[in-house]
């Protein structure tokens, strides 16, 4: 990029951010005005002034720190003293005083609004709603979605995108479930889908990932500054076209060469400056902390609606008690006796709420088998199923049937937390205890990698597809609309991740994330900068109505509290509530700001 772009790219941001500011803060000047309070200063950010000019009653300002803007008007101080002059702003109404307060907020809300029309109109990326990965067990893979399928419709939504899949399906009602258009092999069909709560990040998912192209969008590094990728030469918006001379279309045919070449060299050809270019590199191993123990239950947490299973009887919740008559204690053993029986139907006996019934299906070959058993997916609990041999849980003394009560003295409450506190463990001795009927052992156990099983990794991440929104007057104005209502969605659903720790306040960002942000946007085009400020502008109005002391929706709140007593907060009160405020923001930005700094590090 050259130096003229790059200097065009920071100069939008700039005016872009001190847009947001200056609208903001001219809502409560233009309105002050209007109901003839008189406006002392007039300030783009905080702190000593570097420029300032005085027009007529009002000095403006441009200060030093960047971090917002602020309007001084006559008599709002609660240590100002006041002289009940007309022109003062305590003197006015609390309908008046309100409509300064909310005006701010009004403006950047407009703002948002307009910028949307101006992004739609010139075009903005989004990641295409193409289907790239399903997680087997979750909705959509019990409805039959597939890797590749474009969803083109989500409840009557056209021309979606995954930011409107994610927020409409986070949102929807489960007992209604979400309704999709599905396009395959130039076909449509319609699906409806519940989705499922994902307990670790707080929110509904239906269990997809969007479809990726082979351009390389980032180079990562693992532990140690381990990065493949990186000492290979690989470079971001190389496009891989081949892998040991094979050519490969998909992500996935490149992350399966990836996982099993492991500690091998493997040659990859990309594309880059319309020349191929052939590099070697070779795959780090990644192996995991493990126990070697499975909990996979003889209930069924999922049934694909498509295949031979569910085509058999088999429904989500159904626990297999024999198979060809024979009992089973886990779905490990069931995956064993159904590919090794040569019986032709397999017989399944079944309790199902309650009750015991009888299945039947014909599996004639491995094909069959393999198609059943891939329509299946097991509960995962805390009963024991398999062992691995000669792993720790094995030469602990754990058996198939035992329950897991405790890890180092600690109730575990689902398999996914066990699974993860021995994946974390870094190889730490653990104490772990069990059931078995009525009696209770323990034992300390050193978690081990396990090598057998390495899956080989580089470090690159593949840019998602893209889609471009673009429409004329009335379609911007309409899907801006649409999209300022998903933007408000989605910063509820971040509040809510944060307030319910779901979602790790390490996400937070601050003025240097929003600088990156925006400068990415710019590079990108003016259309994905005005989308960008437009979502700054609405989170901007949005949380100022937050009623924290020192916001627009705190002023609004003592305002409230004024009008219900008949007098104003005690100057104690309100002074204590502002240092708090202030100190809560100036907190948070410190915060936010060592966050970026911390992202900025591990670039």
């Amino acid at each position: 990029m050259s130096y003229v772009s790059e200097s065009t790219n920071v100069l939008q941001v700039i005016l872009g951010i001190g847009l947001l500011i200056f609208i903001h803060e001219l809502g409560h000047f233009l309105v002050a005005k209007k109901i003839g309070v008189r406006v002392h200063a007039f300030s783009l950010g905080f702190g000593p002034a570097i420029l300032k000019k005085q027009w007529g009653e009002t000095e403006y300002r441009l200060s030093l720190v960047p971090l917002g803007g602020y309007v001084k008007l006559a008599g709002e101080g609660h240590d100002e003293e006041k002289t009940g002059a007309s022109w003062e702003f305590s003197s006015k109404t609390h309908g008046q005083r309100a409509a300064v307060f909310v005006a701010g907020v009004a403006l950047n809300a407009v703002l948002a609004f307009i910028a949307f029309i101006i992004a739609f109109q010139v075009g903005v990326p989004f990641i295409a709603s193409e289907v790239g990965q399903v997680t087997p067990g979750w909705p959509a893979w019990e409805v039959g979605i597939q890797p590749g399928d474009k969803i083109v419709e989500i409840d009557g939504n056209k021309d979606a995108d995954f930011e409107d899949l994610f927020t409409i399906v986070a949102l929807s009602n489960p007992d209604k479930g979400v309704s999709l258009k599905v396009e395959r092999d130039n076909k449509t069909f319609d699906v409806l889908v519940t989705p499922k709560y994902d307990a670790e990040h707080g929110f509904q998912r239906i269990g997809i990932a969007p479809a990726t192209d082979l351009e390389i969008d980032k180079i990562y590094a693992y532990e140690n500054n381990d990065s493949p990728a990186r000492e290979a030469g690989f470079l971001v918006k190389d496009k891989v076209l081949a892998v040991n001379g094979k050519q490969i279309s998909t992500e996935e045919e490149f992350r399966e060469a990836e996982m099993t070449s492991a500690g091998k060299a493997m040659s990859v050809t990309v594309l880059r400056d319309n020349k191929e270019v052939e590099l070697n590199v070779i795959p780090s191993r990644a192996t995991r902390w493990m126990l070697g123990i499975s909990c996979a239950t003889a209930i069924l947490d999922a049934v694909k609606k498509s295949g031979p299973a569910h085509t058999a009887g088999f429904l989500k919740g159904d626990e297999i008690l024999e198979v060809n008559s024979k009992p089973m204690t886990g779905f490990t053993e069931i995956r064993k006796t159904v590919s090794e029986s040569t019986d032709d139907p397999v017989i399944f006996t079944v309790k199902r709420n309650n009750a015991v019934t009888l299945l039947t299906t014909p599996l004639k070959d491995d094909k069959a088998k393999w198609e059943f058993l891939e329509g299946l997916t097991p509960f995962y609990g805390l009963k024991v199923d398999a062992l691995v041999e000669s792993f720790p849980a094995e030469k602990a003394g754990l058996r198939p049937g035992d329950k897991i009560v405790t890890l180092n003295e600690k109730e575990i409450k689902g398999w996914n937390s066990f699974l993860q506190k021995v994946m974390m463990s870094q190889g730490q001795p653990m104490v772990i205890e069990w059931l078995r009927g009525n009696e209770r052992f323990a034992s300390t156990i050193e978690p081990q990698k396990d090598d057998r099983s390495a899956l080989g990794r580089i470090g690159i991440k593949f840019k998602e597809k893209m889609v471009l929104r673009q429409y004329g007057l009335l379609g911007s104005c309409a899907v801006g609309t649409k999209k300022a209502i998903i933007n408000v969605q989605r910063l509820y659903l971040t509040l809510k991740g944060f307030f319910s720790q779901r979602l790790s306040t390490k996400n937070v960002g601050g003025f240097i994330l929003i600088a990156q942000a925006s400068y990415e946007s710019a590079k990108v085009g003016f259309g994905k900068l005005s989308y960008f400020l437009g979502i700054l502008s609405l989170q901007l109005a949005l949380l100022n109505i937050l009623p924290v002391p020192v916001l627009d929706g705190g002023h609004l709140l003592f305002l409230a509290i004024e009008r219900i007593k008949g007098s104003p907060v005690s100057q104690k009160t309100m002074a204590f509530a502002q240092y708090f405020g202030f100190g809560l923001i100036i907190s948070l930005v410190i915060y936010a700001t060592r966050n970026d700094i911390m992202r900025l590090l591990t670039l």
